[in-house]
């Protein structure tokens, strides 16, 4: 399904803007809604200096300069020329929050730069990104780097692991193929570490053997899968033996990708023991935009 619906994040600085006019092209593409998002924390108290004086209160309308420079950023920035932007404050910096709010607000996609700068900072990097990709019910498409401002995905990379979750994936990757007219690649990583512990539980054959037999299987499924979903998408399949996280940006680099899209769920609980979070490793090395779907 195609959004309805898409949010993109600003603190006010030049380096958010830079998501705002692949956001509006999204927007347009999709016939969507666009949200103009800022998430501004304020305490209600502000403890004063000298004891004896109390606390100070802040006014109830603090967020009401916030509100106003959000509204005119929607009205005046030339990247959302011809569309209807609709501002919002959200007040609070948390992942739960924000997740809620988008929920909320029945978004169903996230845009947002990878600079990390002032009310973002915590939200853009490390582990707390890592947290809001995984928390966000909707996609998170994030871009870092210089960004092209008229975003039309030609070549997408797709990671696919056969899961459940993974569905939901091939869903939203192959709907964007349509739309884009994209040529796809589908790719499977034999996950060394993970299918240890596979292997253990089998062992009618030598590790090395028994991961070309689970690349080879990978393979076949994923023949299956294009001659019945795929029809009328310039689609190809590749399947690898490595680390997730590194075969997925190399295989996306030999691609010539210009999206990546994957799922932020782990298959098993081994795998977030040994991996961590693929996601996050993705969107940090990568040199393209990452789509992240929540499976």
């Amino acid at each position: 399904m195609l959004p309805s619906r898409i949010a993109v994040t600003t603190d006010f600085s030049a380096e958010s803007r830079q998501a705002f006019a692949p956001a509006a092209a999204l927007a347009k593409k999709f016939s969507a809604e666009l949200l103009l998002v800022h998430l501004a924390q304020m305490p209600p108290v502000v403890l004063s200096p000298w004891p004896e004086v109390g606390a100070y209160i802040l006014p109830d309308d603090i967020y009401g300069a916030v509100e106003k420079r959000l509204v005119e950023m929607a009205l005046t920035e030339s990247a959302f020329a011809g569309l209807r932007v609709r501002p919002l404050v959200v007040r609070d910096e948390s992942v739960e929050v924000l997740a809620d709010t988008l929920a909320s607000e029945h978004v169903q996609l996230l845009v947002t730069p990878t600079h990390g700068y002032s009310g973002l900072k915590r939200f853009l990097l490390g582990s707390f990104a890592d947290r809001v990709i995984r928390a966000a019910r909707c996609p998170v498409l994030v871009f870092r780097g210089d960004v092209k401002p008229d975003f039309e995905p030609r070549r997408v990379y797709v990671a696919h692991d056969f899961s459940v979750p993974g569905k939901a994936v091939l869903a939203v990757a192959l709907d964007w193929a349509r739309v884009f007219r994209a040529k796809v690649r589908l790719h499977f990583v034999v996950e060394q570490s993970a299918s240890l512990y596979e292997y253990a539980s089998d062992m009618r054959d030598r590790f090395q053997d028994y991961l070309e037999r689970v690349r080879g299987q990978a393979l076949e499924r994923f023949g299956k899968l294009i001659r019945e979903d795929w029809k009328g998408v310039e689609v190809e399949a590749s399947a690898t033996v490595g680390q997730a996280a590194e075969e997925i940006l190399r295989e996306a680099g030999e691609f010539e990708a210009d999206l990546i899209v994957l799922g932020t769920h782990s298959r098993t609980v081994l795998e977030r023991v040994f991996l961590g979070s693929v996601a996050r490793k993705v969107v940090t090395g990568a040199p393209v935009p990452v789509l992240t779907i929540r499976g």
